[in-house]
């Protein structure tokens, strides 16, 4: 009779305590299972160089001349609020491919203020997207380019 008594306690104690974990899992399992919205918040603010890349995806920071494209060259650019969403520049286009016909054999410019906008984030850096290039004063010559607005080349992800 020992023996019997034994092995019902035993037996009682296991079902009890499998009924007490099953309970307690089923308290702080969520309805319908886990839901994921979007990337989880980051505590650390990004912070870390910006570059720009020039038509040739060579990477410039604070550049005061680049190949904004094919043609156009800007030149003896100054910046204000660099590694800002939007970096402001005063400087020259300059001629350099010649489509003014470079009259007295000089390549003429014309001044010109340039804002850099639309960081994008990659991995340990960021990188301008757009630039818009506005003629200081009177509209720009015959022969510029229009660069009013640029899409600049971005490194994939």
């Amino acid at each position: 009779m020992a023996f019997r008594r034994s092995a019902l306690g035993v037996s009682f104690t296991a079902c009890l305590l499998a009924c007490v974990l099953v309970c307690l899992t089923g308290c702080g399992a969520a309805s319908g299972g886990i839901r994921v919205e979007g990337p989880a918040p980051s505590r650390i603010p990004w912070s870390g160089p910006v570059y720009v890349l020039d038509w040739k995806s060579l990477a410039w920071q604070h550049p005061d001349g680049l190949d904004l494209t094919g043609h156009t060259v800007l030149w003896g650019v100054t910046w204000r609020n660099w590694g800002s969403p939007r970096a402001i520049g005063t400087g020259s286009v300059l001629d350099l491919p010649c489509r003014s016909g470079c009259p007295h054999g000089d390549y003429p410019d014309y001044a010109v203020t340039i804002v850099f906008e639309g960081l994008v984030k990659r991995q340990y850096a960021a990188y301008y997207s757009r630039a818009y290039v506005t003629p200081v004063g009177a509209a720009a010559p015959h022969w510029a380019e229009d660069v009013s607005s640029v899409r600049l080349h971005v490194p994939k992800p």
